[in-house]
């Protein structure tokens, strides 16, 4: 079993790289060429970290393609932030070396890279998008989407839990009267929609469940504060009655209905209880401090880098998994400071 000094002989560089780069230091600059050349001596050598010499599993080091694709230009910057950092977290902790892939204003995959053990497809993609992931490797898992069950692996967060979270929380209060504002429709050209896109139909499926569907009301709007505070502001000042709680798509999205509650002269909670979907842990400063339910991005990753190491060989001590897996993280409702009993209870 070879040691970072067999590494460095066969190689050429130093112990102190060779470690930097199997350890996957942020800090380290070295080029994308040598980075391959130690990652292919590590698994020629059958290279394995002191703490498995010693007993644990062995865990060669995995390279992996990351691939981000957000359709929505408004929280395409935002998307990426998150993501990356997860990502980048999950990296370091176990042991990936990861490659960022790129498709360029046409569609097309910006990489002639071969011989990666996988890839964390992150987002919403177009059918050709994903024959070009397949193409450069067998071993795709798609993370916040799902395009083709029977055949992708995907980790995707639960959804439905998310709302039944909400419905609990307002239920729990004595709300009867629950809307919702965020996008209502596909807005995407894409066959697969995303998170925020879904949540909609999941708000009429648990008003219908909780046989308060005379109580629903809805607001399809974009994910932007500002058009969602507009879009109140105009509804209120024609006429229309609000409901006692809302559920906001985004955090965005609830920033617009603070802002436009504060224009009407309204409280949250005492007038307006408000609960959003994030997958922020770090929600906009807004005051009453804002419930939400917290999409779990870091836990994702994890289990999505889990499904990958269960199709590379010298990654599971099982057989290799060949049937397609979609994992479902069910999401956590972090209670706050934006809901409380309807003034009209």
């Amino acid at each position: 079993m070879a040691t970072l000094k067999d590494l460095s002989e066969y190689t050429g560089y130093s112990i102190a790289t060779i470690s930097r780069i199997l350890n996957s230091d942020p800090s380290m600059s070295a080029s994308e060429e040598t980075r391959k050349k130690v990652l292919e001596a590590a698994n020629t050598l059958n290279y394995a970290a002191t703490k498995s010499r010693k007993g644990r599993n062995l865990k060669t080091v995995l390279s992996l393609g990351i691939v981000l694709s957000c359709p929505h230009a408004r929280i395409e910057e935002y998307y990426r932030r998150l993501w990356g950092s997860c990502v980048g977290r999950v990296c370091r902790d176990m042991k990936i070396e990861p490659i960022d892939l790129r498709f360029d204003d046409n569609g097309r995959l910006l990489s002639g890279l071969v011989g990666l053990d996988g890839i964390l497809a992150i987002g919403a993609f177009q059918d050709a998008q994903v024959e070009q992931l397949f193409r450069m490797s067998e071993n795709v898992v798609f993370v916040d989407g799902s395009p083709d069950e029977l055949h992708c692996d995907a980790v995707v967060s639960n959804c439905n839990a998310g709302i039944a979270l909400v419905m609990e929380q307002f239920i729990s209060f004595g709300h009867k009267r629950i809307g919702y504002v965020g996008p209502c429709a596909m807005r995407s050209r894409l066959t697969r929609r995303m998170l925020f896109e879904i949540l909609f139909d999941l708000y009429l499926d648990a008003m219908r469940i909780c046989n308060m569907e005379s109580g629903k009301w809805y607001l399809d709007v974009a994910i932007d504060a500002q058009e969602t505070e507009t879009q109140l502001l105009d509804y209120v000042r024609k006429g229309g009655q609000l409901p006692t709680a809302l559920i906001a798509a985004t955090e965005e999205n609830a920033a617009g209905i603070y802002a436009a509650a504060e224009a009407l002269g309204l409280s949250v909670p005492e007038d307006l209880s408000v609960v959003a979907f994030s997958s922020a842990a770090q929600l906009p400063r807004v005051h009453p401090a804002l419930t939400a339910v917290h999409v779990q991005a870091e836990e994702i990753c994890r289990a999505a880098v889990r499904l990958i190491c269960e199709r590379v060989p010298v990654q599971t001590a099982s057989e290799v998994r060949l049937t397609p897996k979609k994992v479902m993280i069910p999401p956590a409702l972090i209670k706050r400071e934006s809901v409380s009993q309807p003034k009209e209870n």
